[in-house]
């Protein structure tokens, strides 16, 4: 897997682009991000349970123009997005200290689909979302165990989540979640180590380090892909990367 630090940064130099990503991800993730994109870190307290209180994921989802975002979204989150020219909504409900009230907003949104456990959904997410087909999961982090890719393929690290996108007739290949890191858990999910812009895929940690880590690389360079390495280590589950605009 390429590091950013090898394409130059004359190619990949987006400052105007956005990034939010956890406050808890390694430094050296950081520097790498903050040298090719206007960083916004998250950080949150009180608010749900340590190892996921900093993953943007679980507070906020795409919408049309912006994000939606938890109805309990603190003050210095709203500060940081206003600053940056975020656009933000609000949905009608917190985020709560357990789960699943700590997962109404970990959904994942394409062009076409709005996948998520539909029970547990945010009512204003699937209201803004009517117009794309609804598949239901019953795995509530979703965007932490799912990331999607063109042509309807999607990689996921949950199985219950691979046999329903089968069964829709998407194309999905599983990822073993084992060896990603989220401290405070045995391990963490796919999902959440990576994020997409334009048409490099950027990963909180090396796909090298994972078993899998080839069979991903090549898929992703068939879809047209480039990935970069934000550090040289394993995968770390930070709560994705939300590029904007």
């Amino acid at each position: 897997m390429q590091k950013c630090a090898k394409f130059g940064l004359s190619t990949f130099t987006k400052k105007t682009v956005k990034v939010i990503v956890s406050a808890s991800i390694l430094q050296k993730a950081l520097n790498q991000l903050k040298a090719q994109f206007e960083v916004v870190l998250f950080h949150t307290e009180n608010i749900t349970y340590p190892a996921i209180s900093n993953h943007p994921d679980v507070f906020i989802c795409p919408a049309q123009d912006g994000f939606l975002v938890a109805s309990n979204f603190p003050e210095k989150a709203k500060k940081m997005f206003a600053n940056g020219c975020i656009p933000i909504q609000y949905g009608n409900l917190p985020v709560g200290m357990t789960y699943p009230q700590s997962a109404r907003y970990n959904a994942v949104v394409t062009e076409k689909y709005f996948i998520h456990h539909l029970k547990h959904t945010d009512p204003e997410l699937l209201r803004i979302h009517r117009d794309k087909k609804q598949i239901h999961v019953n795995q509530a982090y979703t965007r932490c165990n799912l990331l999607a890719l063109r042509d309807n393929w999607f990689v996921t690290s949950d199985r219950g989540t691979e046999k329903t996108l089968m069964d829709q007739g998407l194309r999905v290949i599983y990822v073993d979640p084992i060896g990603i890191q989220l401290p405070g858990f045995d391990h963490g999910f796919f999902g959440g180590t990576c994020g997409i812009i334009d048409d490099t895929v950027y990963f909180i940690g090396d796909l090298a380090y994972h078993k899998q880590g080839e069979e991903i690389s090549l898929l992703l360079e068939k879809l047209g892909y480039q990935t970069c390495a934000l550090y040289d280590g394993p995968l770390f589950d930070g709560g994705s990367l939300f590029f904007y605009p």
